[in-house]
């Protein structure tokens, strides 16, 4: 048991869960400062029960030679982690134009119905809303259901439907594959976001922030995992 049971009726208690590998914004808080003393009363979850290992190892790369915080005072890393089980290793294809990167996924999304994988089960996460709505176009043409989830949507899967996402918004969900498309050397991270650096330390935490969002993107997958790019790939791995 992790947290001990309190006596009836006590609401002073609470239970917090983070992890900092994971944050995608700038905002930053400490427990300590906060006014929470954590020394001595927390512990560290290290089975991964949603992803399997061959994704977790390739997300976990994308982090590699960042220092990030432990939510407190000291250091996190990742060393000592594992998931309970096994799998495909991710599948990374480059292509040598937008058009053959659609077609791929297109028809990437066509051998999961022969697998059996139910299309509602299935996310394709982008850093724009204007790649997605690129996506859903061509995902119409071909006759293919897609969902729409919003910053304000919950994911209700009774409705039929590939799931379309941002990145940002895919935080908290999961899926039996994922496809990541569009992870091109230029496109992402954004040239913008990197023009909106106002010096070299607040361009080191965009990118931070921008691997982060990668990494939490990759473990949205619980099985398979396909990542894909026009021309060069994004520096990130």
């Amino acid at each position: 048991m992790i947290v001990p049971e309190g006596p009836d009726g006590d609401k002073n208690s609470i239970f917090i869960v983070g992890d900092a590998h994971q944050r995608i914004y700038a905002r930053r808080a400490s427990m300590s400062a906060c006014g929470i003393n954590i020394r001595g009363r927390s512990r560290k979850l290290r089975l991964n029960y949603r992803t399997s290992d061959e994704i977790r190892t390739w997300a976990v790369s994308i982090l590699e030679g960042m220092s990030v915080d432990d939510l407190d005072d000291g250091l996190d890393s990742l060393s000592g982690y594992t998931s309970v089980f096994k799998g495909a290793s991710p599948v990374l294809i480059s292509y040598a134009s937008q058009e053959e990167e659609v077609e791929g996924l297109i028809n990437w999304l066509e051998s999961l119905d022969k697998a059996q994988i139910e299309i509602s089960d299935v996310g394709i996460l982008a850093s724009t809303n204007a790649q997605l709505d690129l996506i859903a176009s061509r995902l119409s043409d071909a006759g293919t259901e897609t969902v729409f989830l919003k910053s304000n949507q919950s994911d209700n899967r009774g409705r039929v439907g590939v799931r379309l996402a941002t990145m940002h918004r895919a935080k908290g969900l999961e899926f039996h594959a994922v496809a990541l498309p569009f992870l091109s050397k230029g496109t992402f991270p954004s040239k913008a976001a990197l023009r909106a650096a106002v010096d070299d330390v607040d361009r080191r935490n965009i990118i931070q922030q921008q691997k982060s969002l990668l990494h939490v993107a990759a473990t949205r997958a619980k099985r398979a995992l396909r990542i894909s790019w026009t021309g060069a790939s994004t520096e990130f791995f």
